[in-house]
């Protein structure tokens, strides 16, 4: 921003992500005051990439995202990022068993687009596995991230 009152137009994708990743002198803080890891469940959605790449930029310890990784594009991408990633079904019960721990833990896997016909999946994800990360995390601070959608 140029002033209070006046706000630089952004003409690139690059610069709204440089944008959404720059972090404030007070998330800086806040990250720096953490005392572990940060897991990010879910990472290759929407939003996991650029609150991954926010945490690295704000100076935490060590960022790791796990997801099924479908697009090996997009693990490099995050791991160009400074993000430590881990390919991982998180249904698969021992799989979520042997992710490693981490004292604060982001849960944003879950179904949200194309759940007509695949109903099963869609419950599996967003409720059986947020019930199951909390029990394997139980030690952890959870937050949960949901897209807003009326199940």
């Amino acid at each position: 921003m140029s002033d209070s009152t006046t706000m630089d137009v952004l003409e690139t994708e690059a610069q709204l992500i440089d944008q959404m990743t720059t972090p404030t002198p007070e998330v800086e803080a806040a990250v720096r005051a953490l005392d572990g890891d940060i897991l990010i469940l879910g990472i290759a959605g929407k939003m996991g990439p650029t609150l991954g790449e926010l945490l690295v930029r704000a100076g935490a310890k060590r960022v790791i995202g796990v997801s099924r990784f479908s697009d090996p594009d997009a693990r490099q991408d995050l791991e160009d990022r400074g993000i430590e990633t881990i390919k991982a079904d998180l249904l698969d019960e021992q799989a979520l068993l042997d992710l490693p721990d981490a004292p604060y833990v982001y849960q944003m896997a879950g179904h949200k687009f194309g759940s007509t016909g695949n109903e099963p999946l869609t419950w599996a994800m967003n409720t059986l596995l947020p019930a199951q990360v909390v029990s394997r995390y139980r030690d952890s601070s959870i937050v949960y991230v949901s897209s807003g959608n009326v199940y």
